[in-house]
């Protein structure tokens, strides 16, 4: 939700980010006024914002230094292989707001981005929901955005199948999204890595090669 493509806008100037933001700023404010139970969805999260959390919770006042919250004992973990243990299906953890830098304008306009983390299977699926601060101090409304996310993945395998119909209606061309898995697997070979695909790269690999036929 904080809109990293417009604030990643390249050799544009801050005057056209600006206005990217601000555009985007009143749509979130359209969507309050009309009280929508609003989220984004990250598929795998790599997030370690809560285990940066706890190291610093564990840490003496007197030991709180930027070099100490930088030796965490949590290296190479992420906020996603805790929850995969700690959250029955279904459930949800606790909230927590985005440490993002980005999400000081968020604030200020009355969006600030919290997020929580979600079992949306049984197959120890988690992902990371971003939700604006509206829904998160509303009972009723984060209720409604969880039930509805846990539905909607309910054929999916654990991804959104909202997200999925999104993807039939605008595909990427099949020569450009070959070309770019062939690079991105050989840069993960070259470092000694295994190449995995996510739920959502797998539901999009399966829809994308539907086929019609005419009747």
């Amino acid at each position: 939700l904080l809109l990293w493509m417009a604030l990643q806008t390249g050799g544009a100037t801050s005057r056209e980010t600006d206005r990217y933001l601000q555009q985007y700023l009143k749509l979130l404010e359209r969507l309050h006024s009309s009280e929508t139970g609003l989220a984004g969805f990250i598929d795998r999260p790599r997030s370690v914002s809560v285990l940066a959390l706890v190291h610093l919770a564990g840490l003496p006042d007197d030991q709180i230094t930027e070099d100490a919250v930088r030796l965490t004992p949590f290296r190479g973990l992420t906020d996603r292989s805790i929850f995969t243990k700690l959250l029955p299906p279904g459930h949800r953890s606790a909230l927590f707001i985005s440490a993002s830098p980005l999400n000081r304008d968020f604030r200020t306009a009355g969006h600030e981005v919290h997020f929580f983390y979600l079992k949306t299977d049984a197959d120890e699926a988690v992902v990371r929901v971003e939700i604006p601060i509206w829904v998160a101090q509303d009972p009723e409304l984060l209720n409604r955005v969880h039930a509805g996310i846990l539905q909607d993945c309910q054929t999916t395998g654990g991804f959104p199948y909202t997200l999925v119909r999104a993807h039939e209606l605008a595909v990427i061309p099949a020569q450009e999204r070959t070309a770019f898995e062939d690079m991105l697997q050989r840069t993960l070979l070259g470092h000694g890595l295994r190449p995995t695909q996510s739920q959502k790269a797998l539901t999009k690999q399966l829809t994308g090669q539907r086929k019609h036929h005419r009747l």
